[in-house]
């Protein structure tokens, strides 16, 4: 579970990512991302119910995504970041993933 510190709650900070955020999408995934005036990066989900319909599915991969950004040490350089769904989402696959936050990671060098 990722610290509060690297979390994106208020509901502002969410409108601000998703209204002025560049978009950037990896097949069933997207993402926005922002700057933000803190050191670290801060993360956050937003898994809609029509693509992935179970909330095991969602907390899953909600789950997968916070452990492969700790595990791996992305640098985002003080980005928020929004995660959501683009379309159904059957399995998720562990190199999807990887390929994703690999993209955003490039993105943003």
């Amino acid at each position: 579970m990722l610290k509060k510190s690297f979390r994106l709650r208020k509901k502002e900070d969410f409108t601000r990512v998703f209204r002025s955020g560049k978009p950037l999408f990896f097949k069933p995934f997207g993402c926005k991302l922002v700057q933000n005036d803190q050191l670290n990066d801060r993360l956050a989900f937003s898994f809609s119910k029509k693509h992935v319909k179970r909330a095991v599915m969602r907390n899953r991969l909600r789950r997968r995504i916070s452990a492969l950004y700790l595990k791996e040490e992305y640098n985002f350089k003080g980005k928020d970041i929004v995660f959501f769904t683009t379309e159904a989402v059957q399995k998720i696959e562990k190199s999807t993933l990887e390929a994703f936050l690999k993209k955003i990671n490039d993105s943003v060098s």
